[in-house]
């Protein structure tokens, strides 16, 4: 069971529910958001569930608008706080280590791993690894003609 602050549990289920429920889904398919996870997702979650817990706060169900007149200040608060938590958190990156740990969960609950998760789309792998191909095969050439040359100017010697 997760404690501390920002590590509950509710936070987790609901980055899980609405962005890494299968392999088919937007965190997974459009990765490049949520590398890392923006601190303004978990600002959302927590807007998210003291919506919820206002809904009950009778101890009945009441149907609450979650809306942005009604809790666009909820938000602003979140927000403002999990920034606060990281600067007064800098030194040890607390806030990037949670929200990492909260993606790696997120990404096994999809049923993928961080590698597939960063570097592949539904399409195959994404234009980084390409990129990358390029410049190894660059330089490659570029070593290769660098050795051409100097065999040339032995033999010319």
């Amino acid at each position: 069971m997760k404690s501390g602050i920002y590590k509950t549990e509710l936070i987790q289920a609901a980055v899980n529910d609405m962005w890494f429920a299968n392999r088919n889904d937007e965190g997974v398919i459009h990765g490049r958001y949520f590398e890392p996870l923006p601190v303004e997702i978990i600002a959302l979650i927590l807007t998210a569930i003291e919506c919820c817990i206002d809904e009950w706060i009778t101890g009945v169900k009441e149907d609450i608008k979650f809306s942005l007149n009604a809790y666009s200040s909820v938000y602003v608060g979140h927000l403002s706080s999990l920034q606060h938590f990281d600067e007064r958190t800098s030194a040890y990156k607390l806030l990037g280590k949670i929200a990492d740990n909260i993606l790696d969960v997120a990404r096994l609950h999809a049923g993928v791993n961080s590698f597939q998760a960063t570097h592949a789309t539904p399409f195959g792998f994404t234009d980084n690894i390409f990129d990358d191909a390029i410049r190894e095969y660059e330089a490659e050439t570029r070593e290769a003609a660098a050795v051409a040359r100097e065999s040339h100017e032995v033999m010319d010697d």
